[in-house]
C-alpha cells in the first residue's frame, strides 16, 4: 500500500487558497505600458524566480527539486514531486522627454504555478505540468490637441488590454550524460485595443467616436530542450543546454466596430448612437519561433555560474497577415549562486541560505521610429530553506529574486525604468512511500 504525504497535501492546499486570494489582486492591476501595444504585448520573464535571481540563466540549469520549465530537459533530474508557485510585483516608471513628463504604476502578477512529478527517480524520469502567462496587454494614452486660433479641442483616448497564456505538460529523461525534454500544450490569448476620440467647438456639437478592435486566439504549441553534461571529477561539472519551439500558427477571430456613442457621466456606461462598422472575419496570428543555448559549471554544491544567450523571431510576426513595429529580440544573461554549506543543520541558518546575482543585456522587440531598444537588468535573489530535510522527505525553500533594469534610453519616445520583486514557493516532498510494516 502507499501513502500520500498529508503534510504536503495541506501546504498545497494553503497555497490554492493564496493563488486564489492573489488572482483577485491580480485584477485590480494598475500597470500601464504604452510598448505593450505592439506583437502580443510586453513579453514577461519565461524563467522561474530562481532563474531570475541569477539574471535569467536557465538553459543548462537542473536540479532534483526545482521545476525549470525554460527548458523541459531538466525534468530528468526531478527526485522529488515538486509544486513551485511564482508571485511577482512589477513596479514601472515612464519617462517622456519632450516635454519632461513621469508617469509611475505598480502591479501584482502570478507569474506561474507548475508541479513537477518523478516518473522514475532511478532512470531519471520525470513531467511536469503547468500553467503561466507569456505577454501581456495593459495601456491608456490620453492626447489632447488644442486648435491656437479657437477654443476647438481634439481629445484621444487610446487603450489596451489582453494577454496570452499557456497550459501545458511536458516530460524529461536522461541516457547516460543527455537529458532531453519536451512541454506540449495549448496557448490562448486576446488582445483588445480602442480608441475614443471627442471633439469639441463653439459652434457645432459632435458625438464622440470609437474604434474597436476585439481578437482572441489559440491552439497547440510545443518546445523541446537538451542539457548535456560533463563530469570534471567526482563533484564538479559542466552542463550544456539548448531550448526552442519553432514559428507557430494559431487560429483567431476578430471583430471590429466604430460607431459614434454617448457616456453617462456618472456610471461611464457608453450607448451607441450609430453604428457605422461592425465586422467579424477569422484569420490568423504567426508567433515567432525561439531558441536559446547556454553552459553552467557546478562546483560540487558549493556554487555555480552560467550564461545563456536567446533570440526570438519577431520580424516573423504577423496579425491578420498584417506586420507590426517589432523586430527580431536577443538576450544574454550572466549569473551564478552560491551555498556556503547545505550540511550546517546546527550550525548559522545562513549557512543554507543561497545567495545570487546575475545580469542581462539585449535588444527588446519593439522598434519604433526605425529606433532600437536596448535592455539591460540586473538582479540578487536568495533561496530561503523553510526546514532542514533531515530526518523527512520534504524539502520547502522560499526563492526571492530583486530585478533593477531599463528598456530604451534618451534616443527613444519613451524610456522604461522597472524594478521587480519576486517570490517563489517550491514545496517538494516523496508523494509515494510504501509502508515498510503493516
Amino acid at each position: 500500500m502507499r501513502l500520500v504525504s498529508l503534510t504536503m497535501c495541506k501546504k498545497i492546499k494553503l497555497l490554492w487558497i493564496l493563488t486564489m486570494l492573489t488572482a483577485g489582486v491580480v485584477k485590480a492591476q494598475s500597470d500601464n505600458s504604452p510598448y505593450s501595444r505592439y506583437g502580443l504585448g510586453d513579453v514577461l520573464p519565461s524563467q522561474n524566480i530562481m532563474s531570475r535571481g541569477i539574471g535569467g540563466v536557465s538553459a543548462a540549469y537542473a536540479d532534483v527539486i526545482s521545476v525549470n520549465f525554460h527548458n523541459p530537459a531538466s525534468y530528468a533530474k526531478l527526485k522529488r514531486s515538486t509544486f513551485d508557485f511564482g508571485l511577482e510585483v512589477d513596479s514601472r516608471t515612464l519617462r517622456v522627454f519632450d516635454p519632461p513628463r513621469k508617469f509611475s504604476s505598480v502591479s501584482p502578477i502570478i507569474s506561474y504555478i507548475q508541479l513537477g512529478v518523478p516518473l522514475s527517480r532511478t532512470r531519471n524520469w520525470g513531467m511536469n505540468i503547468g500553467l503561466r502567462p507569456v505577454t501581456r496587454i495593459n495601456y491608456k494614452i490620453q492626447r489632447d490637441e488644442l486648435n491656437p486660433n479657437s477654443a476647438d479641442s481634439i481629445s484621444t483616448l487610446f487603450e489596451g488590454h489582453g494577454g496570452t497564456y499557456e497550459v501545458y505538460t511536458g516530460t524529461g529523461f536522461s541516457i547516460k550524460n543527455l537529458s532531453v525534454g519536451f512541454n506540449v500544450g495549448y496557448l490562448f490569448g486576446s488582445k483588445d485595443y480602442s480608441t475614443k476620440r471627442y471633439i469639441v467647438t463653439d459652434s457645432v456639437f459632435y458625438y464622440p467616436s470609437l474604434h474597436e478592435n476585439n481578437a482572441n486566439f489559440g491552439g497547440i504549441f510545443a518546445n523541446a530542450g537538451f542539457q548535456y553534461t560533463i563530469k570534471v571529477n567526482k563533484t564538479d561539472m559542466f552542463r550544456l543546454g539548448g531550448f526552442g519551439s519553432l514559428k507557430s500558427t494559431y487560429h483567431a477571430n476578430r471583430e471590429e466596430v466604430v460607431k459614434t456613442f454617448e457616456q453617462n457621466a456618472t456610471t461611464g456606461q457608453i450607448d451607441s448612437i450609430d453604428v457605422v462598422k461592425h465586422v467579424n472575419t477569422s484569420g490568423n496570428i504567426v508567433y515567432p519561433s525561439t531558441y536559446g543555448v547556454g553552459v553552467m559549471f557546478y562546483k560540487g554544491d558549493k556554487w555555480l555560474v552560467g550564461a545563456d544567450f536567446t533570440q526570438t523571431k519577431w520580424s516573423d510576426y504577423r496579425f491578420f497577415d498584417e506586420t507590426d513595429a517589432v523586430q527580431d529580440s536577443w538576450m544574454f544573461h550572466l549569473g551564478g549562486q552560491l551555498l556556503p554549506d547545505a550540511t550546517s543543520v546546527n550550525k548559522s541558518y545562513w549557512n543554507r541560505v543561497t545567495y545570487r546575482a546575475g545580469f542581462n543585456y539585449g535588444r527588446n522587440y519593439v522598434h519604433v521610429n526605425g529606433q532600437d531598444q536596448p535592455m539591460w537588468g540586473a538582479s540578487i535573489g536568495f533561496g530561503f530553506p523553510m526546514r532542514p530535510p533531515s530526518y523527512t522527505n520534504q524539502y520547502s525553500i522560499i526563492n526571492t529574486s530583486f530585478e533593477f533594469g531599463k528598456r530604451g534610453n534618451t534616443s527613444n519616445v519613451i524610456q522604461e525604468n522597472y524594478f521587480k520583486v519576486g517570490i517563489g514557493l517550491t514545496l517538494s516532498d516523496i508523494w509515494f512511500i510504501k509502508k515498510v510494516y503493516e
